[in-house]
């Protein structure tokens, strides 16, 4: 009785009131929003200022566009290598790079318990959306993501891209124009790559030492973004893939490095620079990956304007693709518990 309450009662009931909320705080939005929901709209630019008192630049730089999304004071040098491995999204607050970050805890499923790597990538999710400011790209991505992730904490993976669908569904009956958003439709299609596709990618590329998890989530999000980059800014990357890999993992601890970094800056300055030492080590790494890949002379490939007919082959075929895997997937589940039995 108790167990299907908490499966089938609980998660409309939870949906309902969030989506409840959405409507109301999107309403505000276009009516104009309040300043004061901006909880650190004050404080970002001593942030600012505090970061660059402990790190060089373009350590500095890079710090404040992953974790406050002030990006205008990077050089103009490494902002074009971003674009040519397209990685540009880590440092400008959006909705996809949420949810390439908050998808990051995710995919630590098979390292924690499910139920906590969720609710990681949830308070993820939450935190990013605060820090940047509550920008209606981010709050929107931030919904999408924390509906279909409430369906796997309620042990309904299944149902996740349906969630994902009707939220959609939702925010496109408020605004219909949000559909030729171009944030809009990376918010949607990261976050679906992320929450469903990912998990896919995962039961294969796990087996791959240390990049296994940032691999399919990286992946995952690429595929399903890529129609989207290409027909609007005429270029892919070629090295996207092996980039977003190589530094993804780096991401959070940056962010939670470069947060200790300040508290402690406030109070104890020396401490601060202990801590400053782990986060310049992060980053530079994280500059060379990035720069090193765009130096290479098939970064990216110009694409040309395509037919939508292209774009909707495209999905078709990874959809196959991944229809196959996950029925692959499931046969072998089902061969395992049948040796089970039978032993």
């Amino acid at each position: 009785m108790i167990k299907n309450f908490l499966h089938f009662d609980i998660l409309p009931l939870v949906l309902s009131v969030v989506l409840y909320l959405l409507i109301y705080l999107l309403r505000l939005q276009q009516g104009g929003w309040d300043v004061k929901f901006d909880l650190f709209s004050s404080q970002r630019d001593s942030l600012d200022k505090k970061i660059a008192e402990f790190l060089p630049s373009p350590q500095a730089e890079l710090l404040s566009g992953i974790l406050i999304g002030q990006n205008k004071k990077l050089p103009a040098g490494f902002k074009l290598s971003l674009r040519d491995t397209s990685t540009l999204h880590i440092v400008v607050a959006s909705g996809q790079n949420l949810s390439m970050v908050a998808g990051f805890f995710l995919g630590l499923s098979g390292l924690i318990k499910k139920k906590n790597a969720v609710l990681l990538g949830l308070l993820a999710a939450i935190l990013y959306t605060l820090l940047t400011g509550l920008q209606v790209p981010i709050l929107r991505a931030a919904v999408m993501f924390g509906l279909a992730s409430l369906a796997q904490l309620f042990g309904r993976d299944k149902d996740s891209w349906r969630i994902l669908a009707v939220t959609a569904g939702a925010m496109l009956l408020i605004n219909p124009n949000w559909i030729t958003e171009i944030s809009f439709q990376l918010s949607f299609l990261a976050t679906f790559g992320v929450v469903v596709v990912a998990p896919i990618f995962l039961k294969w590329l796990k087996v791959v030492p240390i990049i296994g998890q940032d691999l399919a989530v990286t992946l995952a999000a690429q595929l399903m973004v890529t129609p989207v980059i290409a027909q609007n800014f005429h270029q892919i990357s070629l090295v996207s893939l092996i980039t977003n890999t190589l530094i993804l993992w780096t991401i959070p601890f940056i962010m939670i490095g470069g947060a200790i970094m300040i508290i402690l800056g406030f109070f104890w300055s020396f401490l601060g620079q202990l801590v400053s030492l782990v986060v310049i080590a992060l980053l530079s790494y994280f500059i060379y990956i990035v720069k090193f890949f765009a130096s290479l002379p098939f970064a990216w490939e110009y694409i040309g304007e395509k037919l939508w007919i292209v774009w909707v082959g495209y999905y078709l075929m990874v959809g196959g693709v991944l229809h196959f895997m996950l029925s692959l997937n499931n046969d072998q589940g089902s061969d395992i518990r049948k040796s089970q039995k039978s032993s």
